[in-house]
């Protein structure tokens, strides 16, 4: 019906008064996310999705996602001299300069079976998700789905299945050192967590309490471990 305030596209006033933010604290934060997102997802030339991977704009979804509170992102980094695996993958003869290639993605599989398999999960290769596959699904009861990409990913699978899947984690283990884990929203309630691992800076989905412009949506951790 024509007049359905349904219909109408929101204006950037309602969306702040939706959020009680500033459009330029909104902005900055999500072009903040975005950068950020650019520097620790290695993506994959060789299988792009025409105008989906290239899009500068799929990055940017992703950042929303969090800003949002729809997904919490994490950023692990292994202390100096150890991986983030027990030291596992040297266990595997994973070697630096043989990183990304055929075996280097084999082994890595290898470690981080390994790995999770002595923590007591079962751990299946190659699971499917709603778009795609993921290299490794982790499992075990009491624990939220874990579904793990190793090397290098494509960006826009990626913001696929995290907008799509529920009581998740997406794990990217771009190498030995590092791993980036983003938590699906658990249908429920969404939730927006600032640098301070727990300290809690969303809400409801109806509404969205003033964060500070300095802290951004996701957390950082330097470990000897993985969780």
């Amino acid at each position: 019906m024509v007049g359905n305030s349904k219909n109408k596209v929101p204006t950037m006033n309602t969306k702040r008064r939706k959020t009680g933010l500033p459009w330029h604290v909104v902005e900055g934060s999500v072009n903040q996310e975005s950068e950020w997102l650019r520097k620790v997802i290695p993506q994959n030339t060789g299988e792009k999705i025409p105008g989906c991977d290239d899009c500068p704009y799929t990055f940017r979804k992703i950042a929303l996602l969090i800003i949002t509170g729809k997904i919490k992102a994490k950023e692990f980094v292994s202390r100096q001299g150890h991986d983030l695996w027990d030291d596992l993958t040297r266990k595997h003869g994973i070697k630096k300069p043989a990183r990304h290639g055929g075996e280097w993605h084999r082994k890595m599989m290898g470690a981080l079976t390994e790995y999770f398999e002595k923590q007591g999960f079962e751990v299946i290769p190659e699971p499917f998700l709603n778009k795609g596959r993921a290299d490794l699904g982790v499992y075990k009861g009491g624990h939220k789905d874990l579904f793990i990409e190793i090397g290098t990913i494509s960006v826009y699978k990626l913001w696929w299945n995290l907008q799509m899947l529920t009581n998740s984690k997406i794990l990217l283990v771009p190498d030995e050192n590092h791993a980036v884990e983003f938590t699906c929203r658990d249908e429920r309630h969404d939730i927006l967590r600032g640098r301070k691992d727990g300290g809690r800076l969303s809400l409801s989905r109806a509404s969205l309490r003033r964060p500070s412009p300095s802290v951004p949506a996701r957390s950082e951790m330097t470990t000897p471990r993985y969780p």
